[in-house]
């Protein structure tokens, strides 16, 4: 069997998103799985009969790939054919909002007079992300 992955990132070049994980299901009988990755690291996760793709840092604009060959063991006793489950992604992008929320301003009233920092932090965090083939 052989799976192809191929993840677009749309938005702005400067940015990037962190931690992703992208889960991809393969059948039970799998036995042997080979990877190329143009970005990030893969390894099959036989407790979870999924391929794990793992990027640290996807910078914007780009479009990383998965390549694998899966091998499987054939076997007689499952004749059912295999219903593929989605594949689920995991990720955040920091100073990035996806329903383009800003903050003009930012002002703090403190009766002490202590010096205040002003800023806001951004963040788009994945929730239950999963993509149906």
């Amino acid at each position: 069997m052989e799976v192809n992955v191929k993840v677009k990132s749309v938005f702005g070049a400067k940015m990037f998103a962190l931690g992703v994980v992208i889960k991809i299901p393969v059948p039970k009988q799998t036995a042997k799985t080979s990877f190329q990755v143009t970005s990030g690291r893969a390894k099959y996760n036989a407790a979870i009969d999924c391929l794990v793709w793992k990027i640290r840092k996807f910078p914007g604009q780009t479009e990383p790939t998965l390549s694998a060959e899966v091998e499987l063991i054939s076997t007689m006793a499952e004749k059912k054919s295999w219903t593929r489950p989605p594949i689920q992604m995991d990720f955040q992008v920091p100073m990035f909002t996806a329903s383009g929320l800003r903050v003009r301003f930012l002002k703090v009233w403190e009766k002490s007079g202590y010096n205040t920092v002003e800023w806001v932090r951004y963040i788009t965090k994945a929730g239950s992300y999963e993509i149906r083939f």
